[in-house]
């Protein structure tokens, strides 16, 4: 126990210093070694835990050893509290063993040797779990080691940040936790020791082998135990060797004993005699004792049994010879040393030049390419303890040709059960392969492009899944479908059709990685399987170059093809939770790509190909209406910006929808699916109550910036759309200048005549109009001359394409034209400082787009009128 009436060390800023902590460190040291190596039978762990915990001045300190012969995890064998501090007074039951490959960070430090001495934010999310669960803030490690084996730690425990120890101190914590480490290790042998005495009395009992001592004298001291065939250990002691012991056998150890004693080193020899009508083997070793004066052990062992069994793998041995397997014997490091006959056949070589293999390494005769599952197969050895599966692989001949051969592998331990060689069964097969592949390609490959078929895909993408579900990644699977091949077929043959697939086969396949597949689904349908995905942004760019590739044209008996293709791809587990069903998303995909345009890529995950996909369509739209009529959708405002001071003019209402299934759905989605089923005129309502409810807050506050409202086909049609927007605006308050109606080109120009009645309303009663899309509808100069517009909003595709003249040139003109018609001008779909100088440089009178803002939610909208986006402007 520790001393009572030993002032425990108070720890405070003058202990700083090097001196006062080598004292404390060396006090502690003289503290907790003795009371390690007491002879008490457990010492207490808890109070050595006290002093390190006390000296380092720590909340809570814990000792993990790991078990008896194993390195994956650590128990806590015991805990030491800090009773004023605030960590949890109990473990939790998980902490109580840790888990080294749950904290790989922790276990790195731990197994090179290092003290890790980190905060809490420092920390990976595994360890930072740990020290949160506790409440502890800053976690310090010290490991124990045995012969550079990892034996265990302590862990220390702050519940501050900043109780940062100095490398002086870390030194010293360093150097006890050595000494703890090592008195634990020797408490540990001192016990191992004592029960390895005790089980050697009881094993000596036991063996059927006659043990005895030969004192200095010649006579027979201590018997352990005899044989059937020889005297009774019981009448050994006190007797000469000749007395007690057969004449042969007692002059025979005569012989060895003066040449073990003066060698000091074990001597042996085999013995035999007649016991029973049958020969009975001994193998007899003579080991002199150190210190003991000329004293020395004599161990008689049955061999009897070994020496039968020596003589049966002759036998067999012989018998193999005979026949087409050879036999090889191998060192640990895979030299050979041994070979039976049938080694030179297999070689190709005369039986008389087969000893000049012996000493060469097994892989000298190893094809290259295979050399790799041979050398897995052999390091397998050893753990497996020879239940390894036969390996096949190409051995090369002495003419250079080679052989199809396939070897058992059959380790052989020493007594300390380290690898004393391996055995080697080689047999010829040849013929045997070669039909096993030709079966295989047939079975598993297409015919005509020699890809993969359907059987191997299903094979490959459960393969590709459950390693996605065991290492956390994802599978990506593409449908391709060659557009227009049946016109192909129709027109130039199915001998042009099928030069088509092949050269089409290869083409996708060169830009493919090495880990992707790709099959033949049938006909004119590939699949693409993408396994271990981890970056999912990628794929677009990857899904691209195939759609790509085929575009570059293919000779085809004289005729210039450049075939299309339509690809639609889903990702597990994101769209599907198995094979079959990511197989369904990913054809269900291609359809819709197909049903698009042709010559395209469509992802499941875009959502945009949702609407043909059946029960899924119907059950989104009816969360949908709920969603609208229990008002859970969400606005967001998209600033914008003034070009030339960057000063926010107005912000645009954006409807938004985070379904509690799906999380959030795309705007590009559910706004036509609104329309599509009639609820359109409620969204947009939802729409406007929450955006005018949130600019008459702004209103109060101060802010002067306008709202931009997007207004559908269905709601321009209504007749009471004018009158019904007026007694909106009235309830909160506002006023119709406070608002600008966005229209787009193509709903403004549906039944032209018609809805200019309604724009003129809408301009009569004071609100101000802005075509949205501008360029994407079919409007003539009269139309928009007419129209009662004071703003066009240009299409986003247009500032896609500033980066090419030919766009620049459009861009200008849309400008111009706007500048004649005495037309503000908003430009969507801004993404970069120098689109925007661009833009700003052309006369543009507002700005927006990604540069400036995504759609926001209001707090942060608001914080952009109050400041402005000068910064980006």
């Amino acid at each position: 126990m520790v001393n009572p009436e030993r002032p425990e060390p108070v720890v405070d800023a003058a202990m700083r210093s090097e001196h006062t902590l080598c004292l404390a460190y060396f006090d502690a040291l003289e503290r907790v070694v003795p009371q390690l190596l007491a002879d008490a039978d457990q010492p207490d762990l808890t109070a050595v835990l006290a002093v390190v915990g006390q000296t380092a001045r720590a909340s809570l300190a814990s000792l993990y050893l790991n078990p008896q012969g194993e390195q994956d995890h650590a128990r806590l064998v015991a805990v030491w509290r800090d009773p004023g501090c605030r960590i949890a007074e109990v473990t939790p039951d998980y902490l109580r063993v840790i888990d080294y490959t749950a904290f790989a960070f922790l276990t790195d430090a731990l197994q090179t040797g290092r003290q890790l001495d980190v905060a809490l934010p420092e920390l990976p999310l595994a360890e930072q779990m740990w020290l949160a669960q506790l409440g502890a803030r800053r976690l310090l490690s010290i490991p124990l080691h045995d012969r550079g084996e990892l034996t265990g730690f302590i862990c220390l425990l702050d519940e501050g940040e900043d109780c940062q120890r100095s490398t002086q101190e870390l030194r010293f914590l360093n150097m006890l936790g050595t000494h703890i480490g090592q008195a634990l290790l020797r408490r540990k042998l001192q016990s191992g020791l004592a029960a390895s005495e005790s089980r050697m009395q009881a094993l000596v009992g036991t063996t059927g082998d006659m043990v005895f001592e030969v004192r200095a004298d010649g006579r027979i001291g201590n018997a352990w135990s005899g044989h059937p065939a020889l005297a009774a250990a019981t009448t050994l002691p006190g007797r000469t060797l000749a007395d007690a012991l057969p004449a042969g056998l007692a002059a025979q150890i005569g012989k060895a004993l003066p040449v073990a004693r003066v060698m000091q080193r074990v001597q042996s020899f085999n013995w035999s005699l007649r016991h029973g009508g049958a020969l009975v083997w001994f193998r007899v070793r003579v080991q002199p004792i150190a210190g003991s004066e000329g004293g020395s052990v004599v161990q008689v062992h049955d061999m009897t049994a070994h020496m039968a069994d020596s003589q049966r793998r002759q036998n067999l041995l012989d018998t193999l010879n005979l026949l087409e397997e050879a036999i090889l014997d191998l060192t640990p490091t895979h030299e050979l040393t041994e070979c039976s006959p049938a080694w030179a056949a297999l070689r190709g070589i005369e039986p008389r030049e087969a000893q000049r293999d012996v000493g060469k390494r097994l892989f000298t005769w190893i094809f290259p390419d295979d050399a790799p599952q041979v050398t897995q197969a052999l390091a397998q050895l050893p753990a497996c303890h020879g239940n390894v599966a036969p390996v096949r692989f190409r051995l090369m001949q002495h003419s250079g040709e080679f052989l199809w051969v396939e070897a058992r592998l059959l380790p052989r331990f020493d007594e300390d059960s380290q690898l004393a060689g391996v055995r080697v069964v080689l047999r010829d097969v040849t013929v045997a392969h070669v039909s096993e592949q030709h079966i295989t390609q047939l079975a598993l490959y297409d015919g005509l492009t020699k890809l993969p078929n359907r059987l191997m895909l299903d094979d490959q993408l459960a393969s590709a899944i459950e390693r996605a579900r065991r290492n956390n990644t994802k599978v990506a699977l593409g449908f391709l479908d060659l557009d227009q091949f049946k016109q192909i077929n129709d027109a130039f043959g199915h001998r042009t059709g099928d030069q088509l697939l092949v050269g089409l086969a290869q083409q996708l396949k060169s830009v493919l990685g090495e880990q992707d597949i790709l099959a033949r689904w049938g006909g004119d349908e590939f699949v693409v399987l993408m396994p271990d995905v981890t970056d999912t942004n990628a794929l677009k760019e990857r899904a691209e170059r195939l759609r790509s590739i085929t575009r570059q044209g293919l000779a085809l008996d004289g005729l210039d093809a450049r075939p299309t293709v339509s690809a639609g791809f889903a990702v597990f587990p994101d769209n599907a939770s198995c094979g079959e069903d990511l197989l369904s998303a990913a054809d269900h995909t291609m359809h819709h790509a197909k049903h698009v345009g042709r010559n395209t890529v469509c992802f499941y995950g875009d959502l945009l190909h949702m609407k043909s996909l059946g029960r899924e369509h119907v059950a989104i739209q009816a969360r949908l209406a709920d969603a609208i009529r229990q008002n859970r959708l969400q606005v967001f405002y998209q600033p914008i910006v003034r070009s030339r001071d960057g000063e926010v003019f107005a912000v645009e209402a954006l409807a938004r929808w985070q379904d509690e299934k799906n999380g959030w759905i795309s705007p590009e989605l559910f706004i036509p699916m609104a329309e599509k089923v009639g609820l359109i005129q409620e969204l947009s309502d939802v729409v406007a109550a929450q955006a005018f409810s949130r600019l008459r807050e702004w209103r109060d506050a101060g802010l002067t910036q306008r709202l931009m409202l997007n207004i559908s086909r269905s709601q321009l049609f209504a007749p009471e759309f004018v009158s019904g927007m007026l007694d909106m605006l009235l309830q909160y308050r506002l006023r119709p200048q406070d608002v600008i109606l966005e229209i787009t080109e193509s709903v403004a120009l549906t039944d032209y005549s018609r809805q200019l009645k309604h724009l003129r309303q809408l301009a009569a009663a004071g609100f101000q109009l802005a075509i949205d899309d501008f360029g994407t509808g079919y409007s003539s100069l009269s139309q928009l001359h007419e129209m009662p517009a004071a703003l066009i909003k240009v299409d986003v595709s247009f500032a896609q394409r500033l980066n090419t003249e030919e766009g620049r040139r459009v861009m200008q003109a849309i400008i111009q034209l706007a500048q004649g018609l005495q037309l503000q001008t908003i430009v969507e779909g801004v993404e970069s400082v120098e689109t925007a100088r661009f833009l700003q440089g052309m006369g543009v009178d507002y700005l927006q787009g990604f540069h400036f803002s995504e759609p926001v939610p209001s707090g942060v909208a608001e914080l952009w009128m109050r400041l402005g986006l000068a910064n980006k402007a």
